[in-house]
């Protein structure tokens, strides 16, 4: 039989052996499995449900049986006790009376066959029907006579040992204590059951083919038993194993009978007599019903399963053959297909690269100048708002020198991946190079939003960056402000200003926003000039030095300066360094600026040498990207030597924060320092982020408290426990203290109180040129006016 083809089928079939026709063969082999597994296990669990309830259903049965067997058994046993009630009128006086009352119920009940009444000397005194008493009986009569005042008036009867003749076996001789008014036992009645007659009362019930009645002593031994063909009288008297008390009924399975097969049985116990009723059947009988069912039911499931496995496998071989026939057309379909995607996919791979950041997956600069172009022609005509942005993350080099560029990467990627989360899908999001993105805000209701905006993305960015390749970096963006067309119609002026914004977000301290203002353009110009001719006036002796003096507070003599760097620049005049500081650290000037300083320092102590003057230390800054320099220590020992300068006259500054890139190297620079004889001093101290076990494991001789604690001293109990501190500190550690802006009489009092070494400060001295400081020296001291 053909499988029906038509050109709907020939779609789905192509699609089939795209996705693989084998696939669907398989899940068509697992599904006809699946309902297979499926209907035999809904067949087997209602089969297992049947056979419960087969089982219960024939529990409840021999239960109810077993209950009314026991009942009439204990409504018999019950005229037996009467009996011995009215056996006691023979020991109170009354035999007469005794022998027609016992002889009138013996009579009547057709359950006993006689009855024998013996005082407690085992004489019989009265007997329905002549029979001589055993050896056993004999035994069994001086144990009821015994028996304990309590368990008589318990009713508690005893069970006599059975005839030994076949004959009699289904006599069971049973002995009841009479009793007097008392309690105590004055005789015995024996009571003799006639099995046969008690157990034929239930042959009429339909108890099945294996059915069996049992009655049982307390202890399971087998009295006699009844089953279809009627009462079993066996000599050999075996035991069932009854659950131990209290249970008092319940249900056991197990081989039981002489025949080994399995049986569920139902027992119950007399309340008041040591007897059991029993009830037993083959749990295959039981079961005869379900065994039926399961049959038919199995048969059923086999046809069945063969039908749908015949399907299966017609419907396998069909979808094989239509594979195959389609397979080669599928392929070369597939071909194509495969090198038309290849060929998407190089086309959206080389306008990625050539439109796209590779690390950030941000649009590059070319890419971000064409988008903004045709968002700025399409503003023209919108009354919204535009705004470009510049961010720079700072002080980003010393992470990508200290942890490596792959850290720097990974944060790269972060702070993209937060602007992309902070910005709306309109917005524009570039990355220029190296730490630097561009954003333009695209259609803002009010100018308001922009500075909202910035704000945001500079609290967004500065949060910590966790685990970037084992590091928790924090860094703050400087961000600068364009707004359109207020500062500029076109992307490259936009794209200007909005850098020179970012730059002055840079000169205010960092981690920041500023929009731009035109007054920022001539201080940008001044920057950059500076910045250019920043390597001639380091060779071209525009530079100078100025020194402020130290005074030791015990007798404010001058024990040293601080030697501070001036450019005296030939068109703005004297320039102060924090003009030019940072311009020589951001242009890599600063190691020949450090160079220039210690060497003038050198020259100038050499030549206050000639002139005979007294020296003492000088000073001088030794920056960050110093300490990381390992050739420092040679370069300075060789000034030191061509200016014939012992080393103890040279004192070289650090601050906290230059310890921060690299504890270890500065450790081993400032090792060597030392080593040549320098004596080193941390300057600004409680204003950076110092370890004490740092400073502790460091070659420090002074420590300079920062001015910040001291200008405000007097009003500050703060700052005076601060400072107080430090000087304790300093002392434990052997090092000397320095306290820098004392510029008041009030200053200078609490720092001497305080226990402070030495003191600087415009109280004392300004910083001086090289000529007035030789004078102070000729002076020695500068006592307080």
């Amino acid at each position: 039989m053909a499988f029906p083809f038509n050109q709907q089928n020939s779609i789905w079939f192509k699609r089939l052996n795209k996705s693989s026709w084998r696939g669907l063969l398989a899940g068509s082999i697992s599904l006809t499995l699946a309902l297979v597994v499926l209907a035999w296990g809904v067949t087997w669990q209602r089969l297992e449900a049947e056979k419960a309830l087969l089982g219960a259903n024939a529990r409840i049965q021999q239960e109810n049986l077993a209950a009314i067997v026991a009942e009439n058994l204990a409504q018999v046993l019950d005229r037996g006790r009467l009996m011995s009630i009215a056996a006691n009128e023979w020991f109170e006086g009354k035999p007469a009376e005794a022998t027609n009352r016992l002889s009138a119920m013996r009579a009547t009940d057709l359950a006993f066959l006689r009855i024998a009444l013996y005082d407690r000397q085992l004489r019989r005194v009265y007997t329905s029907s002549p029979a001589s008493a055993t050896a056993g009986l004999r035994d069994a009569l001086v144990r009821a006579v015994q028996t304990s005042p309590a368990a008589a008036a318990a009713g508690l009867l005893q069970i006599a040992p059975p005839p030994e003749s076949y004959e009699e076996a289904w006599q069971l001789p049973l002995l009841f204590p009479v009793l007097g008014n008392n309690h105590e036992v004055r005789g015995v009645l024996l009571v003799v059951l006639d099995l046969g007659y008690f157990l034929s009362l239930y042959q009429h019930i339909d108890i099945g083919r294996s059915g069996i009645v049992q009655v049982l002593t307390s202890d399971g031994k087998e009295v006699a038993q009844a089953r279809q063909e009627g009462l079993i009288l066996s000599q050999r008297r075996g035991s069932f194993e009854l659950p131990i008390q209290p249970a008092r009924h319940g249900s056991l399975t197990g081989t039981f009978f002489e025949n080994d097969e399995p049986y569920l049985s139902t027992f119950r116990r007399l309340e008041r007599y040591p007897f059991s009723v029993a009830v037993s059947r083959q749990i295959d009988e039981t079961l005869t019903e379900h065994h039926g069912s399961r049959q038919r039911f199995f048969s059923a499931l086999a046809a069945l399963t063969a039908i749908i496995a015949l399907a299966a496998l017609w419907f396998g071989r069909s979808i094989r053959r239509q594979g195959q026939l389609l397979s080669a057309l599928a392929a070369a379909d597939q071909e194509k297909c495969e090198l038309i995607e290849q060929l998407e996919e190089e086309k959206r791979r080389a306008f990625e690269l050539a439109a796209h950041d590779h690390l950030t997956g941000l649009p590059n600069r070319r890419m971000f100048h064409e988008l903004v172009a045709s968002h700025l022609s399409r503003a023209k005509r919108s009354r919204k708002h535009y705004a470009m942005l510049y961010l720079d993350l700072d002080h980003f080099k010393r992470i990508n020198d200290s942890l490596g560029h792959h850290v720097g990467d990974l944060l790269l990627q972060s702070v993209a991946a937060r602007l992309r989360s902070s910005l709306r899908e309109s917005d524009v999001i570039a990355r220029l190079g190296g730490d630097e993105f561009a954003v333009l805000l695209t259609g803002l209701e009010s100018v308001d939003d922009t500075a909202s905006i910035a704000a945001k993305l500079v609290a967004q960015i500065s949060q910590p960056c966790r685990n970037l390749d084992g590091h928790d970096i924090q860094v703050g963006p400087s961000v600068g402000i364009a707004l359109f067309p207020r500062d500029g119609h076109d992307v490259d002026t936009l794209c200007r200003h909005a850098d020179a914004a970012m730059y002055q977000s840079k000169r205010s301290g960092r981690g920041r926003y500023t929009f731009y203002d035109p007054a920022l353009n001539p201080a940008s110009d001044r920057l950059l000039h500076l910045e250019q001719r920043l390597p001639k006036a380091i060779v071209g002796h525009e530079l100078v030095l100025h020194f402020q003096p130290k005074v030791r507070l015990d007798d404010y003599r001058i024990v040293g300066f601080e030697a501070l760097v001036r450019w005296q620049h030939p068109e703005f005049g004297l320039i102060y360094p924090n003009d030019f500081i940072p311009l020589a650290e951001h242009s890599g000037q600063i190691i020949e600026l450090g160079d220039w300083v210690v060497t003038a320092c050198c020259r100038q102590l050499a030549d206050w040498q000639a002139a005979g003057l007294e020296l003492v230390p000088i000073a001088c800054n030794i920056s960050a990207k110093q300490l990381l320099d390992d050739e420092l220590p040679e370069r300075i020992a060789g000034f030191l030597a061509a200016s014939g300068i012992a080393a103890r006259y040279l004192e070289v500054e650090i601050t906290e924060n230059s310890l921060i890139e690299s504890i270890e190297v500065a450790g081993h620079v400032l090792g060597k320092l030392a080593g040549l004889g320098l004596q080193i001093a941390l300057d600004g101290f409680g204003n950076g982020l110092s370890n004490l076990s740092h400073i502790r494991s460091l070659p420090i001789d002074s420590l300079k408290i920062d001015r910040s604690f001291i200008s405000d001293i007097r009003n500050s109990p703060d700052d005076a426990v601060i400072v107080s501190s430090i000087i304790t500190l300093a002392h434990n550690l052997k090092m000397r203290v320095v306290a820098e802006g004392v510029e008041m009489l009030d200053q200078l009092i609490h720092l001497k109180t305080a226990g402070c070494d030495e003191v600087q400060g415009y109280y004392l001295s300004r910083p001086v040129t090289a000529i007035a400081a030789g004078q102070l020296l000729l002076r020695s001291t500068l006592a307080p006016t």
